[in-house]
């Protein structure tokens, strides 16, 4: 009974470790949209804009007539001890009484006028939703892209998983053919201690290759928002590795106009969008500032009330009453024309930092163009070391074969061709994040 409790206890934790160890595959959308769910900042301003929907409300309804009910009861007792002759010649004799006030009254006020300061809060308030949406947009476009090159990294350090595995099989491989010389008397002993040990240093290379891939997944799955403590895989066919020079080479002359590059980032980046859009907020706080110093304020009010001694006869005093008033700020310390002034200089900041961002979106543009132009032609140069080291290879391996080469010599050749092999395919991915990282630096970057 004690074996069978055992085995149930063992096949319970195999299957536990199963689905432990099982892999979820995350697709780059996946990633991306997984990252703008559970990002706080984003979530802070999705509730921003929630919060400025209310402000804007608030501010429409300042055009609006208020209107407040009050009422109240009040009860006085006055007592007076001797009686005088007050200063009309009227005596006052001795008196206790007690007076009950019952009152009921509704008011309204309106600003008419003040400088149309309350119609440029709406239009304040406005453009601050504007600026959080384009903020928001920003936001996203900045996590994508980081979550882009997360991607990219574990398609890079997977694909050299792959490549490093295929050389420890023909590692491996080699090494049983040469004992099989050995065997025979072709070579010696010293042969095969010379290719174990370059079947170790392929073991820890794939070792190293995996402990790197199991890091970068770590990440992207930091960087999305994913928890932690579960397995996953990336789509390895994601992206098309597969891409002919000629298609590369067309991309790279396809966008190797600056300035068209540049244009598209003036018309399209939400950061350029946002600081725009700060300009026309900060002239509306330079509107509001010259209203308020400037121009005089005009309110209206009404107000009807009902008074009585008791609840019964509460209606039995009625009063209405109408006005306007006018105020006009004088002198306030200079106040006003301080705020004015500091709506003025942040205005001709704003504008500076305008011209200062221009200038650095065409300073990443033109370092993304050198960048693609310089891996097409890395791309060009390991094209060609390829197709050497593959024939160097076999040419090496034939030699060996045959008696007059070394294993040296072949496991030279296969070092050469596995470091050109991983070193074609991060090229490409590198090219693939640079296309990404040129359409981020455009504002055209969409997921």
């Amino acid at each position: 009974m004690k074996i069978f409790k055992l085995s149930v206890l063992i096949i319970a934790l195999n299957i536990t470790g199963s689905l432990y160890s099982q892999e979820i595959q995350v697709s780059l959308k996946e990633a991306i949209e997984h990252a703008y769910k559970n990002d706080p900042n984003i979530n802070k301003l999705e509730n921003t804009i929630e919060l400025q929907e209310s402000s804007l409300r608030a501010n429409y309804g300042n055009l609006f007539p208020d209107l407040k009910f009050s009422t109240g009861w009040t009860r006085s007792n006055t007592v007076i001890n001797n009686s005088f002759i007050n200063q009309n010649g009227i005596p006052i004799p001795e008196s206790n009484e007690t007076s009950n006030n019952f009152s009921l009254s509704l008011r309204s006020d309106v600003t008419i006028f003040d400088g149309m300061t309350n119609f440029d809060k709406i239009d304040l308030a406005k453009q601050t939703k504007t600026q959080y949406q384009i903020q928001l947009r920003q936001l996203k476009q900045d996590i994508a892209v980081k979550i882009i090159s997360s991607y990219i990294a574990v398609l890079k350090n997977q694909q050299i998983v792959v490549i490093n595995e295929a050389t420890l099989a023909d590692s491996r491989a080699q090494l049983d053919r040469i004992k099989i010389f050995v065997e025979v008397g072709k070579r010696t002993l010293s042969d095969v201690y010379q290719q174990d040990v370059v079947v170790a240093q392929n073991e820890l290379l794939v070792e190293q290759a995996k402990n790197n891939l199991n890091k970068s997944i770590s990440d992207l799955a930091y960087n999305s928002n994913l928890p932690l403590e579960k397995n996953y895989a990336v789509n390895p066919s994601e992206f098309n590795t597969e891409i002919a020079y000629e298609n590369l080479e067309a991309y790279v002359i396809q966008n190797q106009n600056t300035e068209g590059l540049v244009s598209n980032a003036f018309r399209n980046r939400y950061d350029i969008k946002a600081r725009v859009q700060n300009l026309d907020l900060l002239q509306t706080n330079i509107d509001i500032a010259r209203g308020t110093q400037y121009f005089p304020t005009l309110t209206g009010f009404g107000s009807y009330s009902m008074n009585g001694n008791k609840i019964d006869n509460v209606t039995n005093q009625r009063t209405f009453t109408i006005g306007l008033n006018l105020s006009y700020p004088i002198f306030q310390g200079f106040q006003l024309d301080y705020q004015r002034q500091i709506a003025l200089i942040n205005y001709k900041s704003a504008q500076e930092d305008i011209k200062l961002v221009k200038n650095q979106v065409e300073l990443q543009i033109k370092k993304a163009i050198q960048d693609l132009r310089s891996l097409l032609k890395q791309i060009e140069i390991t094209d060609r070391n390829l197709v050497n080291a593959q024939q160097n290879k076999l040419l090496a391996e034939e030699s060996y074969r045959v008696g007059i080469g070394t294993v040296l010599d072949v496991n030279t050749a296969t070092t050469n061709l596995n470091n050109i092999l991983i070193n074609k395919s991060n090229l490409i991915y590198d090219f693939i994040n640079a296309q990404k990282t040129l359409e981020y630096y455009q504002g055209i970057l969409n997921y």
